[in-house]
């Protein structure tokens, strides 16, 4: 794993890689998302305001379901899935499961704002966001982490409609202007794997991903396609980034 000073990532979503990463000298965090960047902004600099706004809303599925457009549950299920590992709900299953899980927003609130007190945090379309760095000072010693829509398995989400296999290519060619190392997620697609060698990457398997055989109907794995050879066994793709 190549040494950096500054640690840039294109799609932030709810940080899971950030905030579990010691600090770098310089972080920069994009997502496209109004949604996240105003929600990362307000953990940075209004966290108080922004545990007050969710207090008192519950965290039951049927609530949530039936409550979708209310921004305190959009809230409530991004700040789950940045304290807690969640898949499509946030159920705890327990009876005081509201208590538990503001005591753990309460625990880890001023950890994640004094991380973030570190960081420029912006909201821009990735390839304006790369070319807007690329503007400035060269900055050398720098690592960039990118985990885009799948371009492939899109599954349900919103948020992988408009990617595609050909805008990924496009982020290659374009991450690749750069005298930077990167690092790309992706699932185990083989039209994916195959555009990560044309482009010759490094492609490792990080791990099975839990969630896409039921949601596919069969086994998929996250894998990293990198500009350096990882050669890694951990199945936890954090320490890749330490």
């Amino acid at each position: 794993m190549p040494k950096y000073d500054c640690y840039i990532e294109g799609f932030l979503g709810t940080g899971a890689i950030f905030l579990n990463k010691p600090l770098a000298k310089y972080n920069i965090l994009n997502d496209h998302s109004r949604f996240i960047y105003e929600l990362f902004l307000m953990l940075k600099e209004e966290p108080c305001e922004l545990y007050r706004r969710v207090e008192d809303a519950l965290i039951y599925d049927k609530i949530i379901n039936e409550n979708q457009d209310k921004i305190e549950y959009q809230l409530l299920r991004s700040l789950y899935s940045i304290y807690t590992s969640c898949t499509a709900t946030i159920v705890l299953g327990r009876r005081n499961a509201k208590k538990i899980f503001l005591e753990k927003l309460a625990l880890y609130r001023e950890t994640v704002q004094k991380m973030l007190m570190h960081t420029v945090i912006t909201c821009r379309d990735i390839f304006k966001f790369l070319a807007s760095i690329e503007s400035r000072n060269k900055i050398y010693s720098t690592f960039i982490y990118l985990d885009p829509p799948y371009a492939v398995s899109k599954g349900r989400l919103f948020d992988n409609k408009g990617w595609s296999l050909s805008l990924l290519e496009k982020l290659i060619v374009e991450v690749k202007r750069y005298e930077w190392q990167f690092a790309i997620s992706e699932f185990d697609d083989t039209a994916v794997i195959e555009l990560f060698k044309k482009h010759g990457l490094y492609i490792t398997t990080i791990s099975k991903s839990s969630g896409a055989s039921s949601k596919f109907g069969y086994d998929k794995h996250e894998i990293l396609a990198t500009s350096f050879n990882l050669r890694v066994s951990q199945d936890d793709r954090r320490v890749l980034f330490k």
